[in-house]
């Protein structure tokens, strides 16, 4: 897959929000949760309107969202862009890895940070249905 080049100006790394979601062929959530960011961090970097007095979007968001998609970030300082570059070991997502991740963000976001055994119980019962 080619390389993701954009300008880090905002209306840069909107482009390259787009780019990115077009190129894994999903939505702009779904590139949130893959990253571990919420989704309106996305949604409010794709509202921003360029401004020289507003922040610029931190390279560790730009960091997450490319590390959580199976791209490496490089920030370009002399020519101001920001080049993704699929990494080697990644090819497509199957759906064991997706399943996983999906429970990992579920229960890492669980305001319960402590299972009881039988709660635990449950929760390897219900892994066993779904991946039979």
């Amino acid at each position: 897959m080619p390389q993701i080049i954009e300008k880090d100006d905002i209306l840069g790394i909107q482009r390259l929000l787009q780019r990115l979601a077009a190129a894994e062929g999903v939505s702009i959530y779904e590139l949130a949760e893959r990253s571990g960011l919420h989704p309106t961090t996305l949604y409010a970097i794709l509202k921003k309107r360029p401004s020289a007095t507003r922040r610029p979007v931190r390279r560790e968001t730009i960091r997450s969202l490319a590390g959580g998609n199976g791209y490496i970030v490089t920030f370009d300082a002399v020519r101001k862009r920001i080049i993704l570059e699929r990494t080697p070991e990644s090819g497509p997502r199957d759906g064991v890895e997706e399943l996983l991740e999906g429970l990992r963000r579920v229960l890492g976001k669980s305001t319960k940070k402590h299972f009881t055994p039988d709660e635990k119980q449950k929760i390897l019962d219900i892994v066993r249905v779904l991946l039979s």
